[in-house]
């Protein structure tokens, strides 16, 4: 995860460095709170299986200011255990444990328009891995999906006495998901392409008057992937039969505060 996060900036603030210097200039990073939800349905709508908790992670920005444009980077990076609710193959039910790491490195611009209104673009690379604990009826699972999301929205500034308060939402379309599954050494690593996830972002973000280097923000994320084809399953080489990654959908409530600089 931490790999992920220092490819994915070090090009990005490289690309900073080289721009003009009397430009306005903020980074910032601090603490986060994630609440994740995942759930999995098979070809009939029926949930299979339910995943949910906390994660805490950290956050860091950085965004160069000229003109009418604003240059954007962040990474972010999530990881903890959370509960595992699902059935086996048979239809047992199965309550387990999810490690999950979640991370992601991504890009973008703003342009002003009148009003304190801003048009929104961005590009995101996303990480996450899950390594299902076994139960006594079930092997466990390790599972790592990675896509690249393009965002495009839109975000409006106010100013009461409070603070500077900025919202935004933007819709987003994936990259075809690739996904890796190992099954804790039962079978051989299987790998499936997915299709492209679609979805939203929401966002609020608080800069205190009475404390304007903190930032105060809470995002929404949701996220839907449909059913994968079917892909070998083999043991030591021989074939076993096939698996199929149902559709899912990744929710996220991301609660974080930053020091501005």
């Amino acid at each position: 995860m931490h790999r992920l996060l220092r490819a994915g900036l070090i090009p990005v603030l490289c690309v900073f460095a080289g721009l003009p210097a009397h430009a306005q200039w903020q980074v910032g990073a601090g603490p986060g709170l994630r609440y994740a939800a995942h759930d999995e349905y098979d070809a009939g709508g029926h949930r299979l299986v339910r995943e949910s908790g906390w994660l805490p992670g950290i956050a860091l920005q950085a965004a160069y200011t000229r003109g009418a444009l604003t240059w954007r980077a962040g990474a972010e990076a999530y990881r903890g255990d959370i509960d595992y609710g699902g059935r086996t193959q048979t239809g047992v039910p199965a309550t387990s444990t999810t490690s999950t790491r979640l991370a992601a490195v991504n890009a973008g611009v703003a342009y002003a328009l009148a009003g304190d209104v801003s048009l929104l673009a961005l590009v995101e690379t996303d990480r996450w891995r899950r390594d299902i604990a076994g139960t006594a009826t079930a092997a466990g699972l390790q599972e790592t999906y990675r896509s690249t999301r393009l965002f495009a929205g839109a975000a409006r500034t106010w100013r009461p006495a409070a603070g500077r308060l900025t919202a935004d939402a933007a819709l987003f379309l994936s990259t075809p998901e690739h996904m890796r599954v190992a099954f804790s050494g039962r079978y051989d690593p299987a790998h499936l392409d997915l299709g492209r996830a679609r979805g939203l972002r929401l966002g609020l973000g608080l800069r205190p008057a009475n404390a304007p280097w903190l930032e105060l923000s809470t995002r929404y994320d949701r996220a839907r992937t449909p059913r994968s084809g079917d892909a070998p399953l083999t043991e030591n080489g021989q074939f076993r039969g096939t698996i199929t990654q149902p559709e899912h959908t990744r929710q996220a409530l991301t609660f974080a505060v930053s020091a501005m600089y």
